[in-house]
């Protein structure tokens, strides 16, 4: 079993969910202009250094251990569907457009091909075999994160280079910490609140620029809202209020309940040279890990797009497999 380690340095990365200002920074800590600074080593709890660990002769395996399962279960697609046409889809996924508008009458079609309905879940296949892709798995450390996040482990296909694994597992990362490390007061604007101190990032062009080593300028177009707002308020989950003041919108991540694990669909080289695959989200067991009755586990496919620029992978599009 091979291991290796990188570290990052972000100057970035702390605290509880979303605190009240009033919380004040951690012990120990030194703040200078809003940034949290202290000892970057890994045996000093507080640094800022996001630590990667790289196990590329890794076993595929569900949550509780358990090999991937050979399974043949119905296929459903993890993203909002809604405002997107057939064609856009059948393009994202691979499935033929004749089939996905076959297992889902219940969508109706505008003049213009946008799809819409109440449906809460779209069914690619009925018959999908879960891969047996062989994947890496990578070690996020972050040790001025809260406690239940300084250090997640994320599978990712091994096939992927070094850069577009680590993008993506940053990615898995700081999707899955969401609303994670913020210490915030109410803001003026609806329900955001505002990051006042002691944040992975005290500003949103801190923000901008942390994450714009990890997704691309299409990906953060979805994430983040510079001044001027493309509305009367802002839509995304990270917003720029007045000052360069970070406003977010204060909600967790929130996980697919139940679910017992995930692997890949593997990459494939598309003609531009961006890496095309997707997560496949497995639901076996049920909320406490016992057996799903015969005929009621499921799959979710979570598209992923990943690109290489001039400074290294980024992801373009994501969904998490979990």
């Amino acid at each position: 079993m091979r291991k290796t380690w990188c570290s990052l340095s972000l100057a970035l990365l702390l605290l509880t969910a979303c605190a009240p200002a009033e919380s004040g920074a951690p012990e120990d800590v030194e703040s200078n202009e809003g940034v949290v600074s202290s000892p970057s080593t890994p045996e000093e709890a507080s640094g800022w250094i996001e630590h990667i660990g790289i196990e590329q002769e890794h076993t595929a395996s569900l949550l509780d251990g358990s090999p991937i399962p050979a399974k043949t279960l119905p296929l459903y697609y993890k993203g909002n569907w809604h405002g997107q046409t057939w064609a856009s889809l059948a393009e994202e996924t691979g499935f033929a457009e004749s089939d996905l508008r076959a297992l889902n009458p219940q969508v109706r079609e505008a003049a213009d091909g946008t799809l819409s309905g109440d449906a809460p879940e779209l069914l690619l296949s009925q018959t999908y075999t879960i891969p047996q892709t062989q994947e890496a798995l990578l070690t996020v450390t972050v040790h001025s994160m809260p406690e239940a996040y300084r250090e997640r482990s994320y599978q990712v296909p091994a096939s992927l280079p070094r850069g577009a694994a680590t993008a993506l597992a940053l990615s898995y990362y700081n999707i899955e910490t969401t609303g994670q490390g913020f210490i915030c007061e109410p803001s003026a604007e609806g329900d955001y609140r505002q990051v006042v101190s002691g944040a992975r990032f005290a500003t949103f062009s801190e923000a901008e620029t942390y994450f714009s080593t990890i997704f691309t300028e299409e990906a953060l177009g979805t994430m983040m809202e510079p001044l001027p707002w493309r509305g009367e308020v802002p839509a995304a989950y990270y917003a720029e209020g007045e000052g360069d003041t970070l406003l977010i919108q204060g909600y967790p991540f929130d996980h697919i309940i139940p679910q017992s694990g995930y692997t890949h669909t593997e990459p494939e080289e598309q003609p531009d040279g961006s890496l095309k695959f997707a997560g496949i989200c497995i639901v076996v067991t049920d909320e406490v890990g016992e057996p799903l009755p015969a005929g009621e586990g499921r799959l979710y496919y979570a598209p992923t797009v990943l690109v290489e620029t001039e400074d290294d992978w980024r992801v373009q599009t994501m969904s998490t497999p979990f």
